[in-house]
């Protein structure tokens, strides 16, 4: 099924990236210690920072929205490629990557990867405008898409 197309994901991350990003360096703050419970046993309590919230929240949308973005983004590399969303399904379900079936197809895969930086670039931009990513998350994510992009088109299926 379309439940192993990465490219999809890298859309979702696009998305997500931002909100993800936006507070790691409170997620990385040490765990506090509770007043001990033994003296050979102290208790630790994990600090819960708004970081970790936000990427709890991320994650959660991310598993509730994870079938479209997959068909967004096998959608949109169909198109690039020029064939069938259908088509390009069973070719990846054969083992392929987007690239090789871009390959075969005749369509490089900087453009693949292109196109579905321009799809994910115009989510990005929407999310700013209707106030779900600030400009600074959108910075972060947009400058992360082409690598993000490139790994989901190169990525083997199994």
């Amino acid at each position: 099924m379309l439940q192993k197309i990465v490219a999809p994901v890298v859309l979702a991350g696009v998305l997500l990236g931002g909100a993800l990003s936006s507070g790691t360096a409170g997620a990385a703050a040490p765990p506090t210690t509770a007043a001990p419970v033994a003296a050979s046993t102290p208790a630790v309590t994990p600090a819960v920072t708004p970081a970790t919230a936000d990427g709890q929240r991320a994650r959660a949308w991310l598993r509730a929205h994870r079938r479209h973005l997959r068909r967004e983004g096998a959608v949109v590399s169909a198109k690039a490629i020029g064939i069938t969303t259908k088509d390009l399904v069973a070719e990846l379900r054969t083992g392929k990557s987007v690239a090789d079936v871009a390959g075969e197809h005749g369509v490089s895969t900087q453009t693949v990867v292109n196109a579905l930086v321009s799809a994910a670039d115009a989510r990005v931009a929407k999310a700013v405008a209707d106030h779900k990513l600030t400009a600074a998350q959108a910075t972060r994510v947009e400058a992360k898409l082409p690598t993000w992009a490139a790994k989901a088109v190169n990525h083997v299926f199994k």
